[in-house]
Parts: C-alpha cells; sequence; structure tokens
C-alpha cells in the first residue's frame, strides 16, 4: 500500500509541485483546491490529472479536514498567502491565511491523526533583518512584515503542537523559490516569475537601490526534494531547517540574468518606494548545513539553469496561449 499524502493548496505554486513529486515517489495523493476551474489551478495540476484525488474547499474548513486527515500518512498545510508588502495591506486577511489555517489545521490533526507527518512552509521572511552570513537556524527571529510575522507564529503553533500533543511536526523556513507555473496572469508572486513575466512582456524590471541586496533563490524541484524528506526522514521529526538556495547573489544580477534568458526587457533602478523599504531585510543567505547533515539534503540546481528551466516552461505555455 502507497503512503497517503494530503496537500492542502495544492492549486499553489508548491503545493502543485508537491503533488508532482509525491506521484513520481508512488505516493496516494488528495490534493484540495479552492477553484478547480482557475486556469492557473489546471495548468498547474494537468501534469497529475487523473494521478490525484482532487477535492474542492476551504483548507481551512474543520468538517472538510475532519474527513480527510484520518487518511493521511502526511499533511502539508500549503494553503495561504504570500507577500510581505501585500500583508501590510490587508494584514486581516494575512492573519486568517497564515495563522488561523494552520491552527485549524493542527487542531484536526491532533483530534483525528495525531501520528500523520506534518510539514510547515515558513519563510526566510520570519528572520527579518539578520546579524550574521550565512543564516543558521539559530539565529533571533524579528519579522519586518506582517507575512514575516504570521509566518512565524504558525511556526510556533506547529512546535507547540509538537511538544504538547505529540505530532510529528517539521518546519522549513524557504528562501525564495522559483520554478517553472509560478507565474499567475494579472498577479505579482514570486520575484523570479514577476521579473520573468516583466521581460517576456518587453517590459523594465525596476531593482530598488541599485539593486545590490544578495538573496539565495531555490529551485522549486530542490525545494520538493527537501520537503519530501521533511515528511519521511526520522530525523526530521520536531526539528527546524532552512530550505536555501545554493549561494547568495545580488538581485540585479538576478534580474540581468532573467533579461539574458527571455532574450527581452531591461533592468532599471529605481528609489526604494516607502512600501517596500519599511519590510526590506537587507542581505540575506541561508545556511543549509544543518539539512546536509541531518538528513543529506543540498541543493543542486544553480540559479542559471533554473531560471532556463522556468523561462522554457513559460515561453512553451505563451505560445500555447490564445
Amino acid at each position: 500500500m502507497s503512503d497517503r499524502a494530503l496537500v492542502l493548496g495544492a492549486g499553489g505554486f508548491i503545493g502543485s509541485h508537491m503533488c508532482r513529486r509525491l506521484v513520481k515517489s508512488g505516493w496516494d495523493v488528495t490534493g484540495v483546491v479552492r477553484d478547480p476551474d482557475d486556469a492557473t489551478t489546471c495548468r498547474r495540476l494537468e501534469p497529475v490529472a487523473g494521478h490525484i484525488r482532487t477535492v474542492t474547499g476551504d483548507a481551512a474548513d474543520p468538517d472538510l479536514l475532519a474527513t480527510l486527515i484520518p487518511g493521511a500518512d502526511a499533511v502539508f498545510p500549503f494553503a495561504g498567502r504570500s507577500g510581505a508588502a501585500q500583508s501590510m495591506r490587508a494584514p486581516e486577511r494575512d492573519l486568517d491565511a497564515n495563522g488561523r489555517g494552520q491552527l485549524v489545521v493542527l487542531e484536526a490533526l491532533r483530534r483525528f491523526h495525531p501520528e500523520a507527518r506534518v510539514v510547515f512552509a515558513g519563510s526566510r521572511l520570519q528572520y527579518g533583518r539578520v546579524e550574521a552570513l550565512p543564516v543558521t537556524e539559530d539565529q533571533a527571529q524579528l519579522p519586518t512584515s506582517i507575512y514575516g510575522i504570521h509566518k512565524l507564529l504558525g511556526e510556533q503553533y506547529h512546535r507547540l503542537y509538537a511538544r504538547i500533543h505529540g505530532l510529528a511536526t517539521t518546519v522549513l523556513r524557504i528562501s525564495n523559490p522559483y520554478g517553472p507555473m509560478q507565474d499567475r496572469p494579472g498577479e505579482e508572486y514570486g520575484i523570479v516569475g514577476t521579473f520573468l513575466a516583466r521581460a517576456a512582456r518587453g517590459e523594465a524590471i525596476t531593482v530598488y537601490g541599485g539593486g545590490g541586496q544578495l538573496r539565495d533563490y531555490l529551485f522549486i524541484d530542490d525545494l520538493t526534494g527537501l520537503i519530501e524528506l521533511a515528511a519521511t526522514h526520522p530525523a526530521a521529526v520536531g526539528e527546524v531547517f532552512n530550505a536555501s538556495g545554493m549561494s547568495a547573489t545580488p538581485l540585479r544580477r538576478m534580474a540581468e540574468a532573467v533579461v539574458h534568458v527571455v532574450g527581452s526587457g531591461s533592468v532599471v533602478d529605481v528609489d526604494w518606494p516607502a512600501d517596500a523599504a519599511s519590510v526590506e531585510t537587507g542581505d540575506y543567505f541561508g545556511s543549509w548545513a544543518k539539512a546536509e547533515q541531518s538528513l543529506g539534503w543540498r541543493p543542486t540546481v544553480p540559479l542559471e539553469v533554473g531560471l532556463e528551466r522556468t523561462w522554457l516552461e513559460f515561453r512553451a505555455h505563451l505560445a500555447g496561449t490564445p
């Protein structure tokens, strides 16, 4: 019998790629999506159509979770909202998605299946402005945005339920994930996906203050590999791991690499807008040494290779779009 996975937010960027990873590994996968007719959700899940069970509903619906969680060996609560600046504009909505949503899942696990493995998708934005590079898991967490605070809240919920109720939780603090199918028409989701979409339209990519801020970019296949390990490796239970890219790259260099790969667009420097400056964290590069030592994981896809793979899928999608 195959291991059974429940992916909440299966139509999202990370959730849909996780479905693909799990199917390839032989899992029996159930994915919860809010709108199965959404064009981006359909595109993302098309590669696993017929290979997963899709359930329509709210991933934070206690009644729905009560029916699904008892049949899951591993739960991936990836439904939520993304974006630091966006969270500052709608803090209550962000709390509902990234705070309350996690608590509802944990309560359902506690009540109906406390033996299940569960992986929380945290964020590097939980750290805020860091003291030293590379950032290790024991550094202080002082978020600069509502999003970072609510991700930290979600992590604390998971760690509390592990300590008090014995849940088998693992926390990942994820850097900047990117890869195929990250783009969503009309929305800016993920810095790499946003830059690719702008370059494809021949638009200027704007970087703030010279674009010298360091970031590490994590290709989605590397990330889903770590997530699967976090759900299966005995050493992952109760632990926190950075999910980080291979190396530190200045934002401007990443933007220039996008323009080079796409073959259109440009990079322009502008002053920091007030809303972005208020949540900026400064340089960030996470250490993945703990994940390597405990789980045998390390990122393997260089940024240039990941951008090429991402652009190939994006270009093919554009060619097939009326």
